[in-house]
């Protein structure tokens, strides 16, 4: 995650001794902390410390008999209120570190998108109510992103038609998922159908002219995409510690909402609504009921 930061304006903290104050200038006055009791010896806190446009740091660790958190580690986070999906939410708790990464099965991506988790305490605490704890149903997702270009938008044709064609592969969709064989053999026979028009069109066209939007996993981390979406709205913020600029975008990619922020440096190209946005991205999210 330190390759991230810079997406949120912290591009020159690198070194340790940068990293530690860093972690010491959120503790000094964070702005939020919440602290769950994992048993009758330990508990879990994380302290947040915003920076400008609901972006900022945040330090887990343990909170001693004094009140001082114990670090652990640290992630930056951009908050979203923007609903990303409510279909088939899930979470595990991690095995190096406190905490638990999601996994998101959408059909509108035809794959399962895995984020971390970032409402960490809140889960923690409704996995110690049990039996009386409300399931996270839904979750807003940010990108984080470490390079990235604008792009000229796609041409888009015969919307109702495609609306209508997506709404009937979300029925499909669903049929699926609760064991229709038919349902599964009608998605297959339309992807490799979908597949071959692409394929066909490629020989005349670049990609980026017929694909409109992707997520496509990066590199050996499960929760680092390399994604393409239509850009819906811009903000450019000023980190008010450093000084550097950051955008804030909200990015559709195939009708899901993802909050990204990537820093001004690392974009190539100036962002504007109807455009899209290519990056490679941290993806996290906060858990929803």
């Amino acid at each position: 995650m330190h390759d991230f930061l810079r997406s949120i304006g912290f591009s020159s903290y690198k070194t340790k001794k940068q990293l530690q104050e860093l972690t010491e200038w959120v503790l000094e006055a964070p702005d939020h902390i919440s602290v769950v009791s994992l048993d009758n010896e330990s508990n879990l806190a994380v302290a947040e410390r915003e920076v400008a446009g609901h972006a900022g740091i945040a330090v887990v660790g343990e909170m001693d008999e004094q009140g001082t958190l114990i670090p652990e580690y640290y992630y930056p986070y951009i908050s979203s209120t923007h609903l990303s999906s409510d279909s088939r939410i899930s979470y595990d708790k991690l095995h190096k570190k406190t905490g638990f990464i999601g996994m998101c099965e959408d059909f509108r991506m035809g794959m399962a998108l895995i984020f971390n988790v970032r409402n960490i305490t809140e889960v923690y605490r409704n996995e110690m109510d049990g039996p009386f704890g409300r399931p996270f149903i839904k979750v807003n997702l940010t990108a984080l992103a470490s390079d990235g270009m604008v792009l000229l938008p796609c041409v888009q044709t015969e919307k109702a038609v495609l609306k209508g064609q997506e709404e009937e592969r979300q029925r499909l969709y669903k049929d699926a998922c609760e064991g229709n064989q038919a349902a599964m053999e009608t998605l297959a026979n339309q992807e490799t159908e979908r597949f071959h028009r692409v394929m066909d069109r490629l020989h005349e066209t670049d990609v980026f002219t017929v694909v409109d939007s992707f997520f496509m996993p990066h590199g050996m981390e499960s929760d680092q995409y390399y994604f393409m979406g239509n850009i819906n709205a811009v903000q450019k913020i000023q980190n008010e510690l450093t000084g550097e600029y950051f955008y804030r975008m909200v990015i559709d990619a195939n009708g899901m909402a993802v909050l990204a922020a990537i820093n001004e440096k690392d974009l190539t190209g100036v962002p504007e609504p109807g455009y899209r946005l290519k990056c490679h991205a941290w993806l996290t999210g906060e858990l929803k009921r």
